[in-house]
Parts: structure tokens; C-alpha cells; sequence
């Protein structure tokens, strides 16, 4: 049975689901790279890690959320790293977004030291995270996922399994590639509509309600009218979601024509110095080529 578990990157997402792991009930143990954001869970019981490998000497679950590819390299395999501290028996999970390759590089690894590895991504974004309404997916030997399910019920309200290491995080990009597309589409049918000379709160009623409504297209439709692209999922890390996409896809010759056209956006609203916003400001690269601002405005008074 899980007690002690281990979590590093505090982050957007990872500091609300080591919120709701103390919450639970778990002995939890905290890393981050910038040590100031450990204080309030220390305040509230959690052990702070000087190290990595220092974080997971006790631990029975080892988690982390990092930020790309090259953050999971440093702290798993760097020096006072999390393989350097691990012990044979333990469990770790990486619910960063990676390319699976990079999953089963991991799962490797921890094999090699008899331990067990889930790959583990969610889909939510920060109030999903504090909330414990994360999508879960999980992929690695089942006996192991049936040990970690209990603690991943904690911090999501789904939780699905994927088979063997690699296929969560391939499950991942899968859904990423969805969500660009999406944001895409809001982003040229809103100008389109703003050119059209539509009133766009008529417009988002239409979204709400038609057969192609969706929870992140009213969502990010209903912001994007108010001119609110507070960060939920920063414009920054949706580019470089897509180029691991573009990665991935190219490794296995599968045809993401659609995405081209998004990285390129991304990359444009980047330029503009939007990465900091949320993924959604991707559009200002369409208002800046149309000339025009999606607002909740008519087009008559926003002219």
C-alpha cells in the first residue's frame, strides 16, 4: 500500500495535485527547482527536498510533472538526479508531456534498477489540477498500475489505461494535436465571424449550443471575447506540445497537415510576445493579419 510519495515540479499543474496528495492523507515529500514554492506545502507538513535524489529516498511512489523533454533528462538522469537516490521496490511516474520515446528511455532505466515506471499525462489545465478533475492516462505493467489507481483517483476524475510504457504519453500528443486544432478553428471562425460583422455573443451562443460545441471551444471563445488570456496552459508550451507532436508524427510517417498551419500561428503570436498567455492567444496572430480584435463588441462598436 502507497504512504509516502515523492512529488517534484510545482508547477501550474503539479503544485494543485501535491495539494490534493496532502489532502488525501499521503506523507509527501517536495522538490522544485525554485525552492520558494515548496514553503506553503511545508507549512503544511510535506518534507522539502534538497535534491532529487534526496526527494526520493523514502518514498513508495515517486511522481513527477516537469516541463518538456529536457527538464525530465536533468532531474531523472542528471547528477543527484532521481536515479541516483532511487532504491530497488519503488515506483515512479512521469506525468510530464514527452515524447514516448523519452517514456521508454525512462522505463528502461528504472528497470534496470528494479523498479517499476508508469508514464501517466493528464488533460486539464490549472483548476482541473486543484480541483482533482484531471483526465488521467496511464500506461506500464497493470499489476503496477493497480498499485498507483488509488492515488491517481485522488488527483483526476477519470483515469485510463493504455497498455505498455509509452502508449499514455503517445495518447497525449494524440490529444494535444486535437486541442490545437481546435483552438485553430475558434481562432479563424471568431475573426471570420468579427470580418462578417456578426455579433459575436450571438456567435458564442451558436457555439454552446450546436453540434459541434465543446467545453474548450465555449470556453476559450467566451475569454477570448472578454479579452482574458489569463494562463490556464501558457501560448509557450502549446508550441512546444506541437512540435513534439510534429515529432512524433514524423516518426511513425503519419500525415498532421492541420498542425502546420497552427505551429505556424504559434509561432507568429510567439514573435508578437504572447508566450506567456494563455494557449488561446494564438488568435492575435489572426487579428493581427485581418486587422481586427475579437471582441465582445458588435463589429459596429468595436470600429
Amino acid at each position: 500500500m502507497i504512504k509516502n510519495i515523492s512529488y517534484l515540479g510545482l508547477g501550474t499543474m503539479g503544485g494543485g495535485m501535491a495539494s490534493n496528495l496532502l489532502k488525501a492523507g499521503y506523507q509527501l515529500t517536495v522538490w522544485n527547482r525554485s525552492a520558494e514554492k515548496c514553503k506553503p506545502f511545508e507549512k503544511k507538513g510535506a518534507r522539502v527536498a534538497e535534491s532529487p535524489a534526496d526527494a526520493v529516498r523514502d518514498a513508495d511512489l515517486v511522481i513527477y510533472m516537469l516541463s518538456n523533454d529536457q527538464a525530465v533528462e536533468e532531474v531523472v538522469f542528471g547528477a543527484h538526479g532521481i536515479l541516483s537516490g532511487i532504491k530497488e521496490g519503488q515506483i515512479a511516474m512521469d506525468m510530464s508531456t514527452v515524447l514516448p520515446a523519452t517514456s521508454l528511455r525512462e522505463e528502461e532505466a528504472y528497470s534496470k534498477r528494479g523498479m517499476d515506471f508508469l508514464d501517466a499525462p493528464v488533460f486539464g489545465s490549472k483548476n482541473e489540477s486543484a480541483n482533482a478533475e484531471l483526465w488521467i492516462m496511464a500506461a506500464g505493467k497493470q499489476e503496477t498500475f493497480e498499485k498507483v489507481k488509488p492515488v491517481l483517483t485522488k488527483l483526476g476524475q477519470t483515469v485510463h489505461y493504455f497498455g505498455k510504457n509509452g502508449n499514455a504519453t503517445a495518447m497525449k500528443l494524440v490529444g494535444n494535436l486535437i486541442v490545437a486544432l481546435e483552438l485553430e478553428a475558434l481562432s479563424e471562425g471568431l475573426v471570420l465571424a468579427r470580418k462578417a460583422g456578426l455579433d459575436l455573443s450571438t456567435v458564442m451562443e451558436v457555439v454552446k449550443v450546436a453540434d459541434f460545441r465543446s467545453p474548450l471551444l465555449v470556453s476559450n471563445g467566451q475569454n477570448i471575447l472578454k479579452r482574458d488570456f489569463s494562463t490556464s496552459f501558457a501560448l509557450k508550451l502549446m508550441l512546444k506540445d506541437a512540435r513534439l507532436i510534429d515529432k512524433f508524427a514524423g516518426s511513425l510517417q503519419s500525415p498532421i497537415p492541420g498542425l502546420r498551419v497552427v505551429e505556424n500561428h504559434l509561432k507568429s503570436a510567439v514573435a508578437l510576445g504572447f508566450e506567456k498567455e494563455n494557449a488561446s492567444a494564438v488568435i492575435k496572430a489572426l487579428e493581427k493579419e485581418a486587422g481586427v480584435e475579437v471582441t465582445a463588441l458588435s463589429a459596429a462598436e468595436a470600429a
